[in-house]
């Protein structure tokens, strides 16, 4: 039972996303691709930075499979550990 709502809630979203790019004016696709690309790289640096201040206790396949939810809580214990250790007036690290 779960499987079907899990595929159908996909199905919806694919429906969504497929009428609202259909309705975009060519430059606003190309915003939205723009964006969709900047998300990417923004997600794929927050993936090897919580893999780097981990210093190996988290692998690269281990942090792709997290949350999204998951990944910001990583990335907010990390920060206030960097900001405990660090001298008065720390900054936030990722």
């Amino acid at each position: 039972m779960r499987t079907r709502v899990g595929k159908r809630n996909r199905l919806q979203s694919c429906k969504f996303f497929i009428r609202s790019l259909t309705t975009l004016r060519a430059d606003q696709l190309g915003d939205l691709i723009e964006s969709y690309k900047q998300d990417s790289v923004t997600l794929k640096e927050h993936i090897l930075e919580l893999c780097l201040y981990m210093a190996g206790g988290v692998d690269l396949n281990s942090a792709w499979g997290m949350s999204f939810e998951d990944r910001e809580i990583a990335i907010r214990v990390i920060n206030k550990q960097l900001k405990d250790r660090a001298p008065k007036g720390g900054k936030e690290f990722m």
